[in-house]
């Protein structure tokens, strides 16, 4: 799924506007929104992520997976919370989580990581730090293709195939998978450590579109949104 979402972000209509600008964008409505305990702020919020999904032409069956993982593990983590502060508190924490995963499917699927790290790295400060996260960047990607393997292998002779095999199954491929990033990592710690210099990896230069018009339309909806949450607090 990650090399899906880097696809469809190096691929995205919207990826050419600054990352700083889909940074604000998608950061201050959750901290916002956060102090809301009300519907009425969360809905428009929801309501205007959507409509940027459907502008920017993101795939809406990733978006939706996307944000009903996020839901799910709000859902299961919140049901004690029905019986201690009620069903419309909890109701709330379920839309904080939509509105989250909304807010970050929209970031991850409009803004490739490398444009992130590239302005980053123009600080000589955080050149390091771009690096190590690039790194871990291919180091995820390495795990994924390394379950995949051992998944479709187990598969392929029979290891799920009943609930006993699929218990026993999934502790060997969890810990196989384990052992597996003790050694990549090892590798790539290694890797990191031998450079002997700062910003060694190469960012291709890249122009970014900033526009005045949309900061002032952020800005414009970030006190509209303020004024809503006071109002219905």
């Amino acid at each position: 799924m990650l090399r899906l979402i880097i696809a469809y972000a190096n691929l995205s209509i919207k990826k050419h506007i600054n990352p700083f600008e889909k940074l604000i964008l998608c950061i201050l409505p959750l901290i916002i929104v956060s102090y809301s305990k009300s519907f009425i702020p969360l809905l428009l919020n929801i309501m205007i992520f959507l409509i940027l999904h459907i502008r920017a032409k993101n795939p809406l069956s990733m978006v939706f997976k996307f944000t009903f993982a996020v839901f799910l593990f709000a859902a299961f983590s919140s049901i004690t919370f029905i019986f201690d502060y009620g069903l419309k508190n909890s109701m709330v924490i379920w839309l904080k989580s939509i509105n989250g995963g909304l807010c970050a499917s929209y970031l991850s699927l409009t803004t490739p990581m490398e444009h992130i790290f590239y302005v980053l790295s123009r600080k000589e400060g955080l050149r390091d730090i771009c690096d190590i996260a690039k790194s871990m960047e291919r180091f995820i990607i390495l795990l994924q293709d390394e379950y995949y393997t051992m998944n479709n292998a187990m598969r392929a002779r029979g290891g799920f195939v009943s609930l006993k095999l699929k218990i026993i199954n999934s502790g060997k491929l969890a810990a196989l998978l384990f052992m597996n990033t003790l050694h990549r990592w090892k590798e790539i710690k290694d890797g990191i450590n031998s450079r002997g210099y700062r910003g060694s990896m190469n960012y291709s230069n890249i122009e970014f579109d900033f526009s005045i018009s949309r900061i002032f339309i952020m800005v414009t909806y970030f006190i509209v949104l303020t004024l809503v949450v006071m109002i219905c607090n």
